[in-house]
C-alpha cells in the first residue's frame, strides 16, 4: 500500500485491536477483587483465573501468527475480534468459576489471534522508508496500553452503578471489540492468502505443551507458594522442547517457526533482547504498585499518577526511535543502556521515597519510558525488518510469544525476589532490592548489544535494510 493515509487508515483498527488485548490483564487484575467477592472466589482460585487468559494467549500467539500467513491476516484478525467479544459478554454473565475461567479462555484465544496481525501487517500496509515509523507507533501503543489499563479499570468502577460493579469492564471490553471488527472490516482489504500448512496438529501440540510448562510456573507459582508440582512442570519443559525442535526439522517449510525464520541473524538477536530487556517493566510495575502503596501510603489512583511518566515517556521515546539516523541495532543498544541507567536512578531513589518527595520517582519513571519506547521500537524493526512477507506472520508470533513468555518471567522473578527482601527490609527497601534484577538482565542486554555491533554480526544488507 503506497498511499500513506490509506495505510494509517488501515493501520488504526489493527492498533486499537492489540491494545485491547494488552490493556486486558491489567484491568481485569484490578477487577479480581470485585470477582472474588461477587462469586465467592478465594486467592487461589483467582489466581487461577488471572491466569487463564495469558496463558492460552502465550500458546497460541504463534500459531495465530502463522494462521495469518495462510488464511489472510484480516480474516484472522476478525475471527479474532469476535472470539474475543463473545469472551468478554460470557466473562460478564458468568455464574462461578469454572465458566469464568473458560470464558477467559475463550477470550485469551481471540487476543492469541489479534495480536500479532498488526506487527505483520506492517511490511504489507507500508513502504520501507515509513516501517521505522508504524513499528514506533505499534511499540508506543502497546506500552501505553499496558501501563494505562489500570487507570482506565480505575475510572470504570468509579462511573459503573453499584449493580454492575467489574462487569462494567467486560462491557467495555466488547463494545471496543464490536467497533475495532466494525472498523477492520471498512477499512483493510482482504489480502492474499497463502498456499502452505499452518503447522501440523503435533507440532502445535508440542508448542502448546512448552509453552504450558513454561508460562503456568511462572504465574501460579508465587500465588501458591512455589510447590513442587511447579517445578515438575518446568522441568518437563525441556523434553517438550525437544520434542518442538524435532518435530520443526521434520516439518520444513510448513513448520510453526520455520528455519528460513531463524537464519535471519537480526530476528534470533531480537527474541533475546525482548526476553532481557523489553519484558523488564510489568515486573517493575507490580513490585513498585504493590511497595508504593504499602510502604508510601499511597492509593491505587495516586501510585498511578506517580508511575504515569512511564506510557509519556514512552511516547517520546518511540518518536525518536523512528527518527535517529541510525540503524536498528545501534539504536537497541542505545535504549538498553539508556534503560538500564534509568532503573539505576529508580533503584537510587526508592529507598528515601515519601509522599512529600515523589518528584525522583516521576523522573526515574519518564527517564525509564523513553528508555523502553526507543528499546522495543528498535527491537522489533530489527526482528520484522529483515523477513520475507512470507513469513512475517511467523515472524510476528514468535516475536510476541517472547513477549509473554518474558513478562511472566519478570513478573515472578520480581515478586520473588521481592518476598524475599521483606523478610528482612522495609517495602520500599526490597522494591530497591529487587531493582538489580532488572538492572543485571539490562545491563547484560546493553553489552550484548555492544559486542554485536562492535564485532559487526550483521550481513551488509540486514545493516541497510
Amino acid at each position: 500500500m503506497t498511499n500513506s493515509s490509506a495505510a494509517l487508515r488501515g493501520f488504526t483498527p489493527l492498533l486499537i485491536g492489540m491494545a485491547m488485548t494488552i490493556a486486558d490483564v491489567p484491568m481485569m487484575a484490578i477487577a479480581m477483587p470485585g470477582i472474588g467477592a461477587d462469586l465467592a472466589l478465594g486467592t487461589r482460585t483467582l489466581a487461577l483465573v488471572a491466569g487463564a487468559y495469558p496463558l492460552v494467549v502465550a500458546m497460541l500467539l504463534l500459531p495465530a501468527g502463522r494462521a495469518g500467513d495462510r488464511f489472510g491476516r484480516r480474516r484472522v484478525f476478525l475471527i479474532g475480534g469476535a472470539l474475543f467479544l463473545a469472551g468478554a459478554l460470557l466473562v460478564a454473565v458468568a455464574p462461578g468459576p469454572l465458566p469464568l475461567a473458560g470464558a477467559r479462555m475463550l477470550q485469551g484465544a481471540g487476543a492469541a489471534a489479534l495480536a500479532p496481525q498488526a506487527l505483520a501487517m506492517i511490511p504489507r500496509l507500508f513502504a520501507p522508508a515509513a516501517q521505522s515509523g508504524a513499528f514506533a507507533r505499534l511499540a508506543m501503543t502497546a506500552s501505553f496500553a499496558a501501563v494505562c489499563g489500570p487507570l482506565l479499570a480505575g475510572v470504570l468502577l468509579a462511573a459503573a452503578p453499584c449493580w454492575l460493579g467489574w462487569r462494567a469492564i467486560l462491557l467495555a471490553e466488547a463494545a471496543l471489540a464490536l467497533a475495532v471488527m466494525s472498523l477492520a472490516a471498512r477499512r483493510l482489504a482482504p489480502d492474499r492468502t497463502g498456499t502452505g500448512d499452518t503447522g501440523r496438529p503435533a507440532q502445535i501440540a508440542a508448542f502448546a505443551a512448552l509453552i504450558l510448562c513454561l508460562v503456568a510456573p511462572l504465574s501460579l507459582g508465587p500465588a501458591f507458594g512455589w510447590p513442587l508440582p511447579v517445578f515438575l512442570l518446568l522441568a518437563a519443559a525441556l523434553p517438550c522442547a525437544a520434542l518442538f525442535a524435532r518435530l520443526t526439522a521434520r516439518a520444513g517449510p510448513a513448520a510453526l517457526i520455520p528455519q528460513a525464520l531463524l537464519r535471519v541473524p537480526g530476528f534470533r538477536w531480537s527474541l533475546v533482547f525482548l526476553l532481557l530487556a523489553v519484558s523488564a517493566a510489568p515486573g517493575v510495575f507490580v513490585v513498585l504498585s504493590l511497595a508504593l502503596q504499602a510502604g508510601a501510603g499511597l492509593g491505587p489512583l495516586q501510585t498511578g499518577l506517580v508511575t504515569a511518566g512511564f506510557p509519556a515517556g514512552v511516547m517520546a521515546g518511540s518518536w525518536l526511535a523512528g527518527r535517529l539516523p541510525l540503524r536498528p541495532l545501534a539504536r537497541v543498544a542505545l535504549g538498553v543502556a539508556l534503560l538500564c541507567a534509568s532503573f539505576l536512578l529508580i533503584q537510587a531513589v526508592l529507598p528515601g521515597l515519601s509522599p512529600a518527595r515523589l518528584w525522583p520517582l516521576r523522573a526515574g519513571m519518564l527517564a525509564a519510558g523513553a528508555a523502553m519506547g526507543l528499546t522495543v521500537t528498535s527491537v522489533m524493526q530489527l526482528g520484522m525488518s529483515g523477513l520475507p512477507r512470507a513469513l512475517s506472520g511467523a515472524g510476528a508470533g514468535a516475536i510476541q510469544t517472547m513477549q509473554q513468555v518474558g513478562m511472566a518471567a519478570s513478573i515472578a522473578l520480581s515478586l520473588a525476589v521481592y518476598g524475599g527482601a521483606l523478610a528482612t527490609r522495609p517495602e520500599l527497601e526490597a522494591a530497591a532490592a529487587m531493582m538489580w534484577l532488572q538492572i543485571g538482565t539490562t545491563g547484560a542486554a546493553a553489552l550484548l548489544a555492544l559486542a554485536l555491533l562492535r564485532g559487526q554480526v550483521f550481513p551488509k544488507r540486514e545493516a541497510e535494510a
